[in-house]
């Protein structure tokens, strides 16, 4: 319903009642010598609740308004004037600029106004940090990295306020995806109170988000700063509750060269220095896994040197990877006379301290022995047959059957099977003789045979 123009020639007192979303009226019959008040009630704002009543009048085409009562909503707008015997009245509601692309707002009302005669009556303002009629509302004081739960009437204004330091402040604002509005203005010093408006800075939280953040940033001209917040509860029916934290936000600020430059003077230290400790741990931690190896690389290297293969060596196979030698690869000769690739030897002894094939200990003490053994035995046999050779010459042998020779085993540190075949008779035709012995390092005897009344005498010595 809207009533856009209509012409009243009533008494210069009247209160009428309209529901409209916009009207306009003029009115005569004036005393242009007394001074009259305009009074506008709102008993049902519009169900959107998303534009704001104003009250005009116009008198001699000057605008006059309760700009104060129109900012925050007010239920009731008072418009004083004089000096005029006929006035235009328009009542609008105005959107306010976030609900603009909505569209199908009911913006209908529900208002009295009324007209007076009346004396202007002017309101001194209010010293901070009190409001309202007759200044008898005050404004809620909030603490930084404090948190805050209030209650807000429906359609209605909450006003607080915080004194904060030149540090930069985020207020946390916790609506659970409620829709309220926040006007925030701030000053250096204030004496008397001025109240956040919806033309003031004006924002609508998202309704989407349970959490929402607002920024402060401080003025650099004082210390402390004064921020009077409000936040507004679009609600038309339910008292909705809201979190406020105001918290230090986290400030870029610009570092000097020298700093910027020590910082990354840090920063290569360190690293180098973690770089050097990684690797200092790294050694160590090889030194203690490392496993040991049962036969000292460096006895490897004194006693059993690695040689070239050359062309007698190609039909030898080596025992460990059972493959034939080839030109110009290693190999390693034991002390007990076994032949084997380089690296195969090495990879054996790196948990077997002994050779592969006869199992002859390759520690360096058992080495030495073995050394010795052989050096003695040597020596033995030389003296052998030396006394072989003088005793020859002073009492010449006498053959035996056959002229079969005298065999003597000397007892050796090496594992030895020997078989002996022979046979007898004098055709042939007997089945032969065997004998079998075992000798070992272990089992170190003399064994002599020879023969007697057509057969082998074994003596052990």
């Amino acid at each position: 319903m809207i009533f856009l123009l209509c012409f009243t020639f009533v008494l210069a007192n009247f209160n009428t009642q309209y529901v409209t979303d916009e009207l306009q009226i003029q009115h005569t019959d004036l005393n242009s010598s007394k001074t009259y008040l305009l009074s506008m009630i709102l008993t049902q704002i519009p169900k959107n609740n998303y534009c704001l009543p104003l009250l005009q009048v116009i008198v001699n085409n000057q605008i006059y308004n309760d700009t104060l009562a129109y900012s925050i909503k007010a239920d009731i707008q008072k418009v004083y004037f004089q000096s005029t015997d006929a006035i235009t009245i328009k009542v609008s509601c105005n959107v306010l600029d976030y609900f603009q692309n909505q569209k199908n707002l009911n913006k209908t009302m529900h208002f009295n106004l009324s007209l007076h005669e009346a004396q202007q009556h002017i309101s001194l303002p209010c010293q901070f940090p009190y409001y309202g009629q007759n200044c008898s509302l005050s404004i809620q004081q909030i603490y930084k990295e404090f948190a805050v739960t209030i209650s807000i009437q429906n359609n209605t204004w909450f006003y607080a306020y915080a004194i904060l330091d030149d540090d930069n402040y985020e207020i946390i604002v916790e609506n659970g995806k409620l829709q309220f509005g926040v006007s925030i203005i701030s000053f250096d010093k204030i004496n008397t109170t001025t109240l956040p408006t919806f033309f003031q800075d004006f924002i609508v939280l998202d309704s989407d988000n349970d959490e929402n953040l607002i920024s402060l940033s401080h003025s650099k001209k004082s210390s402390n700063s004064i921020y009077i917040i409000g936040f507004y509860n679009f609600n038309p029916t339910q008292i909705q509750e809201i979190t406020i934290t105001i918290t230090t936000a986290f400030q870029d600020q610009e570092f000097p060269f020298w700093a910027i430059m020590l910082l990354i003077s840090i920063v290569i230290f360190g690293l180098i220095l973690f770089i050097i400790i990684l690797c200092h741990f790294r050694r160590q931690y090889k030194k203690l896994t490392q496993i040991q190896p049962a036969l000292d690389r460096k006895v490897l290297k004194k006693y059993i040197p690695t040689q070239k293969i050359d062309s007698k060596m190609k039909q030898e196979t080596c025992s460990v990877c059972l493959l034939q030698f080839e030109l110009k690869e290693k190999y390693c000769l034991t002390p007990c006379k076994h032949y084997f690739h380089e690296q195969c030897l090495i990879d054996w002894t790196t948990k077997q301290a002994n050779c592969p094939v006869c199992r002859q200990g390759l520690l360096e003490n058992e080495i030495i022995e073995l050394l010795e053994v052989k050096s003695n035995r040597n020596r033995e046999t030389k003296e052998t047959k030396i006394q072989e050779v003088i005793q020859s010459k002073e009492n010449p042998p006498s053959q035996t059957y056959r002229d079969l020779p005298f065999l003597q085993l000397s007892s050796s540190p090496f594992r030895t099977q020997c078989k002996i075949e022979l046979d007898s008779s004098p055709q042939g035709g007997n089945s032969p003789q065997i004998v079998q012995f075992d000798g070992s390092p272990q089992n170190l005897t003399n064994r002599n045979l020879y023969f007697q009344s057509d057969g082998i005498v074994e003596s052990q010595n």
